[in-house]
């Protein structure tokens, strides 16, 4: 088209005409390209402000579903937690005289534990880990107050005497003593689905006697269990 305005005969006047008008179009073009560029950039930056904001508001439900869902161990005053240790205590001394168990049964407050202490003549038999019927009435018992008082970790001790034993299944008193503990453990589990996470064992074997052991009387003493109700710490 330049070179066919070039050719053609035309005055000066109407050729500054269609150059300027050639300049006018050329700036009317590049008008429009930029209102494009940012017409695109407005777009692209919106979009993003839109991704951003649902992920944000995604996120927040997922931090408010955590928040709600979290538990958070209840903070007790001195008084009560001594309240309730006390309400516990009593509780449980009632039901050992109620099954006629203050023989080989008892309960005591050291600190901030409740200890209840099973002989070995009501829970198993000699040189066995296998809880004994007559025995199961006060541990479910025990496992109730456990259930209704959240308060409370539960530690459950084997205890042994000296005499050493040697079978297949316990070749020392120590394993004797984890085997009891842990049955005790089970109990509370599997019959009454308490939080395993509350719960801990330990075998002691002879080490922490109760009495000498040099008669059998004192020697039956020794072998026991002991289940410790303990308040957490807040």
């Amino acid at each position: 088209m330049d070179k066919l305005y070039k050719n053609m005969p035309i005055n000066s006047s109407y050729r500054r005409l269609i150059e300027k008008s050639k300049s006018s179009v050329d700036s009317d073009s590049n008008w429009l390209i930029t209102l494009s560029d940012l017409l695109s950039l407005l777009l692209v930056f919106f979009m993003m402000f839109f991704v951003m904001t649902k992920n944000t508001k995604q996120l927040e439900n997922v931090e408010q579903g955590k928040t709600r869902n979290q538990s958070y161990p209840a903070i007790i005053p001195p008084q009560a937690a001594d309240a309730i240790s006390e309400r516990v205590r009593n509780e449980v001394t009632s039901e050992i005289k109620n099954l006629s168990l203050t023989d080989d049964v008892s309960v005591r407050a050291v600190d901030k534990e409740i200890i209840i202490t099973m002989k070995e003549r009501v829970s198993f038999s000699p040189g066995e880990a296998l809880i004994l019927k007559r025995s199961e009435a006060i541990l479910d018992h025990i496992a109730s107050i456990i259930e209704k008082n959240p308060v409370f970790l539960v530690e459950i001790e084997g205890h042994t005497d000296n005499v050493p034993i040697n079978t297949h299944i316990y070749p020392s008193n120590w394993e004797l003593s984890v085997g009891r503990a842990t049955s005790v453990l089970k109990y509370f589990i599997n019959k009454h689905g308490i939080d395993p996470s509350r719960l801990s064992i330990k075998g002691n074997a002879d080490q922490h006697a109760i009495a000498p052991n040099d008669t059998p009387e004192n020697r039956a003493q020794n072998r026991r269990v002991e289940i410790r109700l303990k308040e957490k710490e807040v």
